[in-house]
């Protein structure tokens, strides 16, 4: 009662927003439409995802994003002018960066509109962060709305039915989930650029190599501005690197530069330290720039002459350096290293693999009823997760002995393998709710055939092969609860 008190209100509280900001009727309903299918898929979505935050703050955080972020929503009919301004997207988000307004534009469809709300709820990325960082956040911010809105796309009230072709990045999505099923909703949720080294440190260093590996791929084709920054940066790597296969022309060069350098740096000390030439040079500075770019200060140019003294100190720096021969090798080498980075494509196999090393170590440490329940489902979960081909049998066939010893399942025989191979089909149904599933068992001239039912209905059927020594027990007419 009190779930369905919370969602009342929470409809009132959207349709108050969507009055306040003028929003176009077809928008309001929309919205109101798309808010009573995340209420009636809900409890669906919770029991065969797992990590999802609980159904009032999954709520909330919608009607929260509406008000605090969407300064408008239009919604993009067919044949008009704003479906023709959308193309091949199911939503569009416009940034007034001035007014820090943000225009929602989206198909009519509950799931684009709850996706397109999500998007722009995204904070801003911080220009400062490295573009593996910027790449791993978009991946996961990304897989964070993608993830939200299943609850309408994948979800209708009753069933679970994935339409991958309605995902927007299977990448993302699949970064997103393995990230949450090892270090829990509520963390991956809330990664921003300040946290991200949170992340880093929580992670095996050799899953995190992956991640920025995985995530820099996809977000040099998702991002063009960066993939252009990327290629300038590549282009000026490849430079440095065919300069130095000369070392002796390369250490004559910069020594030539670091002489060039030291006279910069005594330049500016002379300037600086006489306040007639600094307002001399400061005019003359002047006369060069345009109006708009004018410096009305002498004070602000000798911060100027500070900052290029300082970058040129640097300079030397590095170059003394680079004047000695094990440094020489070791940025050589780093310069190889950060081309191979950018250039060698990766696939998402390596990272799933290190994905499945953390996630069996999170079965051998969990013992609790509830920890085993949740881990069979959302192994459940990744045997139907979109493009992810990770080989789930070694955890499955840890996680059904432990889950028998823990009495969260029902031995079926006298063998742990054989037990593995008659319940994997669990792995394998996408019915909601697994603790509803029975097992039936016939005598067969191959074996065993198994039968597994939601109900009277038969979700799947395999056959097993009986192993030498094993013995199960053949009930022909009564089918057996699987989960105790």
């Amino acid at each position: 009662m009190r779930g369905k008190i919370l969602a009342k209100d929470y409809k009132e509280e959207l349709a108050n927003i969507a009055e306040q900001k003028r929003f176009r009727q077809s928008a309001g309903n929309l919205l109101l439409s798309m808010l009573y299918k995340v209420e009636d898929s809900f409890t669906n979505y919770e029991t065969v995802k797992r990590e999802v935050p609980v159904r009032d703050e999954f709520l909330k955080n919608i009607v929260d994003n509406v008000r605090k972020n969407c300064n408008s929503i239009e919604i993009a009919e067919p044949h008009t002018d704003l479906a023709r301004e959308l193309k091949e997207n199911k939503c569009k988000i416009i940034s007034d960066n001035a007014n820090k307004e943000k225009r929602v534009i989206s198909f009519p469809n509950e799931k684009n509109v709850l996706y397109a709300i999500c998007k722009a709820s995204l904070p801003e990325m911080d220009e400062k962060l490295s573009t593996t960082e910027k790449a791993i956040l978009t991946a996961i911010w990304i897989g964070k709305c993608i993830s939200i809105s299943e609850v309408i796309r994948d979800f209708n009230g009753w069933s679970w039915s994935i339409l991958p072709k309605e995902i927007e990045s299977t990448e993302c999505n699949i970064i997103y989930i393995l990230l949450s099923y090892l270090y829990g909703y509520n963390f991956i949720n809330n990664i921003d650029s300040h946290n991200l080294k949170a992340l880093k440190k929580n992670m095996p260093d050799e899953l995190w190599d992956q991640l920025e590996k995985f995530a820099t791929q996809f977000y040099l084709s998702y991002d063009k501005n960066e993939n252009e920054q990327v290629l300038k940066m590549l282009a000026t790597y490849k430079t440095k690197l065919s300069q130095m296969k000369d070392q002796e022309t390369y250490i004559e060069e910069i020594g030539k530069e670091k002489k060039h350098k030291l006279s910069e740096i005594r330049k500016i000390d002379e300037i600086i330290s006489d306040p007639q030439e600094l307002k001399k040079q400061y005019l003359a500075y002047n006369l060069k720039l345009k109006n708009e770019d004018k410096i009305f200060s002498v004070s602000y140019y000798e911060e100027l002459l500070q900052k290029k003294r300082a970058e040129a100190v640097e300079k030397i720096s590095m170059f003394n350096k680079m004047q000695n021969p094990n440094e020489f090798l070791r940025y050589r080498d780093e310069l190889r290293l950060k081309i191979k980075f950018f250039e060698t494509k990766t696939d998402i196999s390596k990272f799933q693999n290190e994905f499945l090393k953390c996630f069996e170590k999170k079965i051998d440490a969990t013992n609790d009823r509830k920890g085993l329940i949740d881990l069979i489902y959302e192994i459940r979960y990744l045997n139907f997760l979109p493009n992810c081909k990770m080989k789930l049998t070694n955890l499955e066939k840890k996680l059904i002995p432990k889950a028998i010893e823990g009495r969260v399942l029902n031995p079926i025989s006298n063998n742990d393998d054989l037990d593995y191979r008659l319940l994997k089909g669990i792995f394998d149904t996408q019915v909601i709710s697994l603790e509803a599933l029975y097992i039936r068992l016939t005598a067969c001239d191959e074996g065993i055939k198994v039968k597994i039912y939601d109900g009277e209905n038969c979700e799947s059927q395999y056959i097993v092969e009986l192993p030498e020594g094993s013995s199960v027990e053949i009930k022909r007419t009564k089918k057996t609860k699987i989960f105790e």
